[in-house]
């Protein structure tokens, strides 16, 4: 009797939110971005250098001068135009906003249960990495508003309007590329089951799409380097960066006594991750006498000089030391799942309780469907899984940091949740 009024109870919540899901969720996304605009206005910051980053590159391109080796083009666009008519954490915030009503329609195929779906709304709409990402100048917000409106267009079977956004994606970071081009395969052959004939026809359209999107870039980069450069020179230096034997932490940082001095918030003791002078004698670097220091050779030839230096270096360490690789990848793997910020003036009792309470569960819950997972694969849930565990296997041989685990957080909520449902549904059923 017990198990027929909860049922019947479930069946009024049901019929509840599917009589006003549209109203409901409007409001849940209303009162996400007041909540937003509040910490926007009443949580004190420390500044980041993204914001002005973004915005020289724009100046620097619109003057014909040349810019940073390491950016994409997308974002830093977005924040100048941005700044010209209000912030771009306000933008952030709209896109946060607007990641809400794409989650719910991307959840309909992944557990088609409206109370599974607002469970995951409420969750994302309120989880304070979201906030807080939300109210700064980095480009994770907009990026993940890419990432999983490519994922919903997949699932829609609109593999060219997925493709479209994917290749936009790219232009605000490329870590995602070659799972987008598993996907266009995936989606076409495995998970629709295409004709042969069609799927070619669609996979030749997608390869189309995708050089139109990104001949723009390409473009530009070779008129700048001489040569077909696909995204930009980061990943090589960020291998360096990861591999190298200064690093002990498996992050990217370099704090000396001036960061200490300006910055006491932030910084509160010295921290050498990696040094250029490393490189002393590869091409692309020279010594400086009078700063006794290795320092840039400036000019095109220069950037693509240390470009092969970053990786010939990064090659010869790991090779030579695969010990010390294993052992750094560890730590990254380590830092990239970590339950609480690693930084200094995020480390305190207050935000390792809010972490710890926001995304432990959702860590744990994760964890257990992993291990369903394994032992039965599920081909609707397979795309988020893949995504997870390839920005963690990215980052366990670049940088790692919980800032890069962020893109796909939304992903291990939705999976932890769904865990979580589906197993409170069987012991339902049985009962």
């Amino acid at each position: 009797m017990t198990s027929q009024n909860n049922q019947n109870k479930i069946y009024l919540i049901e019929g509840f939110l599917i009589k006003n899901q549209k109203l409901l969720l409007l409001f849940l996304i209303g009162l996400s971005f007041i909540i937003k605009l509040f910490f926007l206005n009443f949580y004190a910051q420390p500044y980041f250098f993204d914001v002005q980053t973004y915005i020289e590159a724009v100046e620097f391109f619109l003057k014909g001068i040349s810019f940073s080796d390491v950016i994409m083009p997308l974002y830093p666009i977005v924040v100048y135009i941005a700044e010209k008519i209000l912030n771009i954490q306000i933008f952030n915030i709209l896109f946060s906003c607007l990641t809400i009503f794409i989650t719910f329609q991307l959840l309909s195929f992944i557990y088609n249960k409206i109370i599974f779906k607002f469970l995951i709304i409420l969750i994302i709409a309120f989880y304070p990495f979201n906030i807080f990402y939300s109210i700064t100048g980095f480009s994770e917000t907009f990026y993940v508003l890419f990432l999983t409106t490519t994922l919903l267009f997949f699932y829609k079977d609109n593999i060219f309007l997925a493709t479209l956004f994917g290749s936009l994606a790219l232009l605000i970071k490329p870590v995602h590329f070659y799972p987008l081009i598993f996907f266009i395969f995936y989606f076409q052959i495995y998970y629709f089951k295409k004709e042969f004939k069609q799927s070619v026809l669609n996979i030749l359209v997608c390869v189309a799409i995708l050089i139109l999107v990104m001949s723009p870039w390409w473009i530009f980069n070779y008129n700048k380097y001489n040569k077909f450069i696909m995204f930009n020179l980061s990943s090589t230096l960020t291998l360096f960066i990861g591999n190298n034997p200064l690093n002990k932490t498996g992050g990217g940082t370099v704090v000396d006594d001036h960061d200490i001095k300006n910055f006491p918030k932030r910084f509160s003791k010295n921290q050498q991750d990696f040094s250029y002078d490393l490189l002393k004698g590869y091409p692309g670097f020279s010594f400086d006498e009078n700063k006794n220091k290795v320092v840039f050779i400036e000019g095109v030839e220069g950037a693509i000089n240390r470009h092969k230096s970053y990786l010939k270096y990064s090659q010869k360490y790991i090779f030579d030391n695969p010990d010390k690789f294993i052992e750094l990848a560890f730590k990254k793997f380590v830092r990239f799942w970590r339950l609480w910020p690693y930084s200094q003036e995020y480390n305190s009792f207050k935000y390792i309780i809010i972490s710890l309470l926001s995304y432990g569960p959702f860590l744990i819950l994760f964890i257990f469907y992993t291990f369903k997972f394994i032992s039965k694969f599920e081909k609707h849930t397979f795309p988020l899984i893949l995504m997870i565990f390839y920005f963690s296997f990215v980052h366990m041989i670049l940088i790692s940091s919980i800032r890069y685990r962020f893109p796909i957080e939304n992903f291990i909520i939705i999976l932890g949740v769904y865990f979580l449902m589906s197993e409170i549904g069987k012991k339902i059923k049985l009962r």
